[in-house]
């Protein structure tokens, strides 16, 4: 049956139905705390735990679980900057965790409150243009696979394998005929589709990020402190944590799942295709303006410190909308952390 949570929408209502007494009264100190460094911050709901935002960007939440509170920076890049402040501590890439009745030292809160603001108006310095440059850069096959090691696997490194397939009129391919072509050379599939790819990124048949058989795709994993039953359980029976208050779910093949449209974020609803117990959930992701659906899958993958959740779109209509996919995403997990 479809499954509804009542999601506290304000911090008074979250801190009201926390049970724990170590808890409610470590995280009212850090509230307190909060204020006092953030005097102009907007208090909220942000991913169904209390937030702190300055100027719309996240700055600072926290929130009880089972047997830890958590306390969560809004970014990946402050918890690995502060990685010799948080020795001794269980911490991700999104956050720190830590016993309800061992509350984070008022110097280390404020800490990771500065260092975020830094990261904030550093991030505001920097002209668009050039993040998403940055990105690209990034993700290029090229830039992350290196000439020694392309050429030690197929003899050539990357100029040669550009000037090679431009001489051979790769430019007018298709992508499987490309590969094909690389296949008379190199035997391996993987090195195959890696060097097809990358020429097509370099000469402007490919954006970053699209794929020939599934259009663009984006892929977020993150590792959770729980078990991987826990973490199944977490994603088949609270769909609000993860698409949104007032989200329902139907976690069987055929099932329906939506979550509303909300200020500042689209409805979303679809079809549930692919079910494996324990394992991945696969359906369909269809959202208020976009001309066709993409596909979304959950896959739930046991670790030895916790379990992984791998979250996974394809079928995306733009390189624009597989950024804004990647950031959802990335906050949804840095919250689970």
């Amino acid at each position: 049956m479809a499954t509804t949570t009542r999601v506290p929408q304000t911090i008074d209502a979250y801190l009201a139905n926390v049970t724990d007494p170590a808890a409610k009264k470590t995280l009212t100190a850090l509230r307190t705390q909060l204020r006092k460094l953030l005097p102009k911050a907007t208090e909220t709901i942000s991913y169904q735990m209390p937030a702190f935002k300055v100027d719309g960007d996240l700055v600072a939440g926290f929130a009880f679980f089972k047997k830890h509170c958590g306390f969560y920076p809004g970014s990946g890049s402050v918890v690995p900057a502060l990685k010799s402040e948080l020795e001794g501590y269980t911490t991700s890439k999104g956050g720190v965790t830590f016993p309800p009745d061992e509350p984070l030292p008022a110097k280390l809160v404020k800490k990771l409150v500065q260092t975020r603001l830094a990261e904030i108006a550093t991030r505001a310095k920097k002209p668009a243009a050039a993040k998403k440059s940055a990105v690209a850069k990034k993700a290029l096959i090229t830039e992350r696979i290196t000439d020694a090691a392309v050429k030690e696997a197929t003899g050539r490194d990357w100029k040669a394998w550009m000037r090679a397939l431009d001489k051979a009129g790769a430019a007018g391919l298709t992508h499987k005929q490309l590969a094909a072509l690389v296949g008379r050379e190199v035997e391996s599939g993987w090195w195959q589709q890696s060097i097809a790819v990358a020429y097509e990124q370099a000469r402007g048949k490919r954006v970053v990020g699209e794929t020939a058989a599934t259009g663009f795709q984006v892929g977020v994993v993150r590792t959770l402190p729980m078990t991987t039953p826990e973490l199944w359980e977490w994603v088949t029976t609270q769909p609000e944590r993860w698409l949104g208050p007032g989200a329902t779910l139907k976690a069987e093949v055929g099932g329906r799942y939506e979550a509303p449209k909300r200020r500042g974020a689209p409805g979303v609803r679809g079809e549930v295709r692919v079910v494996k117990p324990g394992q991945r959930l696969r359906m369909t992701w269809e959202t208020d303006g976009w001309k066709k659906p993409a596909t979304l899958q959950l896959t739930v993958t046991p670790k030895t410190k916790g379990a992984s959740l791998h979250v996974h779109m394809e079928k995306l209509p733009d390189a624009e909308v597989r950024e804004a996919m990647r950031e959802r995403w990335s906050k949804v997990l840095a919250q689970v952390a």
